[in-house]
């Protein structure tokens, strides 16, 4: 019985350090910037794809691309409405200056810039995002986890500028709503009980 259980607790020790191990933050998802008119849905909403990847403990990797769905047109009040809609930055709202917030980067686009306690910028002409086609890569780095944040994008006319409060927010350096995943203890006792299940079939038949 002592050798069972000292089995189950080292291999409950192995398990967990597996699980710490595959625990580092990986999420990725889409958020929706909303037109000028808080138009979140069709063409006129623009979607940003992202990903916050823990490369280490405390040195995160956050990703976004601006993606600008087929039909986008500008509206009435622009210099020409109807024709398609272009792209041409794309911006994060948060407290950049703050200690380790932003420890790489910005890059991508064709320049990029950390104005500190108003965020980064990211300017992405002349190759603009028209219509049907999507930003590359636009990243950074922090120490910070991501917090829910916002993040907007422009051009000259309706519908830019386009932002997230109607939307959806982004992940951003912050103090860390997101859920990292946690060792996987209903799995280690599941496995536990199964050791020690032929313990106790024997004790039943004496």
């Amino acid at each position: 019985m002592a050798a069972l259980v000292s089995g189950a607790i080292l291999l409950s020790g192995v398990l967990c350090q597996t699980a710490q191990a595959q625990g580092l933050l990986n999420e990725s998802g889409a958020s929706i910037l909303a037109d000028v008119n808080g138009t979140a849905t069709g063409p006129e909403a623009l979607t940003v794809s992202w990903s916050v990847v823990e490369n280490a403990p405390s040195d995160y990797t956050y990703t976004y691309t601006v993606n600008n769905p087929s039909g986008d047109v500008l509206l009435p009040g622009s210099y020409a409405p109807g024709t398609s809609e272009i792209v041409d930055s794309f911006s994060l709202d948060f407290n950049a200056a703050l200690p380790d917030a932003v420890v790489s980067g910005p890059i991508g686009g064709n320049s990029a810039f950390n104005f500190g306690a108003y965020g980064l910028y990211w300017v992405l002409s002349p190759d603009v995002v028209r219509a049907g086609t999507s930003s590359g890569l636009l990243s950074f780095q922090s120490e910070l986890p991501p917090s829910p944040g916002n993040a907007s994008a422009s051009d000259d006319s309706p519908p830019s500028p386009w932002a997230s409060p109607n939307g959806s927010p982004v992940p951003v350096p912050g103090t860390g709503n997101f859920s990292v995943p946690e060792p996987a203890t209903t799995t280690l006792l599941a496995l536990t009980a199964l050791l020690l299940l032929p313990f106790g079939s024997t004790s039943r038949k004496y």
